[in-house]
């Protein structure tokens, strides 16, 4: 049992590592992120298999565990809500060691996503007010595309990324 929770901790590093490096070969590479979009839509359809009402062998708690990354739940201790750490919708999250406070950390790290979304995006909008044309025609124009992305693409991404987490604690909440 404690050899699957070291596996699952090092699982855990490697899916963060591996989603950090995806993110900057597509961006550096310029082909688009629909596989890292894919990736974590995945990763958080198997993090909440454990959840559904069956029991698992215990040690497969372990091994789900780490698809938690992709719902922002990046740490076993509860930094928000520490007070509701030993409270837990149901048996089930109870043997996921997944407690209210972790759930309301997760929501809290959403909301701090989006405030880094709206931010960059204010900042490579006055990047590219800032930029003049003349001096830097291909700088302007490769702010000017990523401007495009986050109109059309950036924050449906990353609502289609909450939406699952949202409606899953909103069913839950009322339930």
């Amino acid at each position: 049992m404690m050899y699957m929770r070291q596996v699952a901790v090092k699982l855990y590093w490697f899916l963060i590592g591996s989603l950090i490096a995806q993110f900057f070969l597509l961006l550096f590479r310029n082909v688009g992120f629909f596989t890292l979009w894919t990736t974590i839509e995945y990763m958080q359809l198997f993090a909440y298999i454990p959840l559904y009402n069956f029991k698992l062998i215990p040690y497969l708690y372990d091994a789900f565990k780490p698809f938690l990354v992709s719902h922002l739940m990046l740490t076993n201790e509860a930094l928000v809500l520490p007070e509701m750490d030993n409270d837990f919708i149901n048996i089930n999250y109870d043997y996921y060691d997944l407690s209210i406070a972790k759930l309301a950390q997760a929501l809290f790290l959403m909301a701090c996503g989006l405030g880094l979304v709206i931010v960059t995006n204010i900042l490579v909008g006055l990047a590219y007010l800032c930029c003049p044309e003349s001096r830097f025609p291909n700088a302007k124009a490769y702010l000017g595309d990523l401007l495009r992305q986050y109109r059309f693409n950036a924050y449906i991404r990353y609502y289609m990324l909450c939406y699952f987490d949202l409606t899953f604690f909103a069913v839950t909440k009322l339930l």
